[in-house]
């Protein structure tokens, strides 16, 4: 209850500088995260609380602020803020490993967002379809497309083994970490290479070789029922509609440049964390059938 309340209280306080100054005080995220580490350290020594639980989502979800950041999708203080509330967060009641917290964040962020912005997001697609559609279409586009999709097919396929030893199933989870791949790898260069296709398969040739034939024999040897076509039909709908979703967003936000000054992300990352306290994440992915556990 302790480490809710400085959540609550910073996440209050950051919501309101963003909101009124499109700021997040480095002064508060100091202070939230030295009051965090003694109201976790009260709670370890008094409710026998797991430390190292809140220091592993705590680089988690820095892993995830970096890679967001770095793709300019959310700015410094926003993955600072990110990586503050997920290292108080505590263990979500729907356990989803690993880095519980980090990922029922990121998911509940997200999509909290997503459906508070979809009004504006609806209207600006609605006023500029003509310009969106026609930046679907370019070179770059398809460049950047061909890169995304590589890279999640890749490395989804590659860590196969990660993900069967940390006994990764969770579907919130598995596209969190494919949207960020696609972030990632994605490539938004002006200058598009005519045969870029063929250039990246024989530059990374070998790689990509080791990294196919490691994941089907651990699959084969692990998980043989992951190669039937059931499955392979799922993991196949699942890369179809990241990427669909990625393409969509990455248009979206490079065509309105402006989306990262106008949006104030953290009062989308408090919300986020009061809706992982719930049943929000859990009830809305048993509402869709393609991903009902």
């Amino acid at each position: 209850m302790i480490v809710f309340l400085v959540i609550f209280i910073f996440g209050m306080l950051t919501t309101y500088t963003d909101l009124v100054n499109r700021k997040i005080m480095n002064a508060h995220l100091i202070l939230g995260a030295a009051l965090g580490v003694a109201a976790i350290a009260y709670t370890a020594i008094v409710a026998h609380a797991d430390v190292v639980f809140h220091i592993v989502n705590g680089i988690g979800a820095f892993l995830i602020g970096f890679l967001l950041y770095r793709t300019k999708l959310w700015r410094g203080g926003d993955a600072k803020l990110f990586t503050l509330f997920s290292f108080l967060m505590p263990l979500p009641e729907y356990n989803v490993q690993p880095f519980p917290s980090a990922f029922s964040l990121f998911a509940c962020s997200f999509l909290g967002g997503s459906i508070i912005l979809l009004p504006a997001f609806i209207k600006d697609t609605a006023i500029n379809h003509k310009v969106i559609a026609q930046e679907l279409f370019l070179p770059k586009k398809r460049q950047g497309l061909f890169l995304g999709i590589g890279g999640m097919i890749y490395f989804s396929w590659a860590l196969f083994p990660l993900y069967y030893i940390g006994q990764l199933t969770n579907p919130a989870v598995l596209l969190t970490i494919m949207y960020l791949i696609f972030n990632w790898t994605y490539n938004d260069e002006k200058e598009v290479k005519k045969h870029f296709v063929f250039d990246f398969l024989k530059k990374n040739l070998i790689v990509i070789t080791l990294g196919v034939f490691v994941g089907f024999m651990t699959r084969l040897l692990l998980s043989p029922a992951s190669l039937s076509w059931q499955a392979l039909g799922g993991y196949l709908t699942r890369l179809i509609l990241i990427s669909f979703l990625s393409i969509a967003i990455h248009t979206i936000f490079r065509h309105f440049k402006d989306y990262q000054d106008r949006v104030p992300f953290a009062p989308l990352i408090f919300i986020g964390c009061l809706l992982s306290y719930s049943q929000f994440l859990p009830t809305l992915l048993r509402m869709i059938p393609l991903f009902g556990q």
